[in-house]
């Protein structure tokens, strides 16, 4: 059994490694793509009509994959007073209460995201005519990686507690 939970953290911290050089991408792209837009508007008179649109939709891209990284790593926000009040017992009950509830919110999220995607089909973005489903799709995508996380946290939370 600790032969398997291990396995499943290796993996996890293999994604997890290769999320952060996707995010990395992901931030270069919509970088580069800001600065071109700028560049063909204000230098060369030749605004590019694709360049704000590729920047927002990596913009959504990168806050929704990178919510679940910061969420793995416990730098969202939190509002720790209520569960800092209480003895530890007491506390990490609470603390996998919220799990819970973050687990159940995250799902519903994602099937109601992923419902809401298959029903986009033939819309397409204005400037670069892509499927809309591909932006919108970020949502449920980024949802459904923070109810892993919160899955794991939940099950491995002793042995994830000990990296933070």
């Amino acid at each position: 059994m600790r032969d398997l939970r291990n396995r499943i953290l290796t993996i996890e911290h293999g994604f997890h490694l290769f999320m952060k050089w996707v995010l990395f991408i992901i931030i270069g792209a919509m970088t580069l793509s800001v600065l071109l837009g700028v560049l063909f508007r204000y230098v060369l008179k030749a605004p590019l009509p694709w360049s704000e649109e590729l920047a927002r939709y990596l913009m959504i891209w990168g806050v929704s994959l990178g919510a679940s990284i910061a969420f793995r790593e416990g730098s969202h926000v939190g509002v720790t007073m209520l569960q800092d009040r209480f003895t530890k017992k007491y506390g990490k009950g609470l603390f996998q209460f919220a799990q819970i509830i973050i687990i159940i919110f995250m799902a519903i999220i994602s099937i109601q995201g992923f419902i809401l995607v298959s029903k986009l089909e033939g819309q397409t973005s204005p400037a670069m005519e892509i499927p809309m489903a591909w932006p919108y799709l970020a949502i449920p995508v980024g949802c459904f990686l923070i109810f892993l996380e919160a899955l794991a946290i939940l099950i491995f939370k002793d042995d994830r507690h000990e990296e933070r």
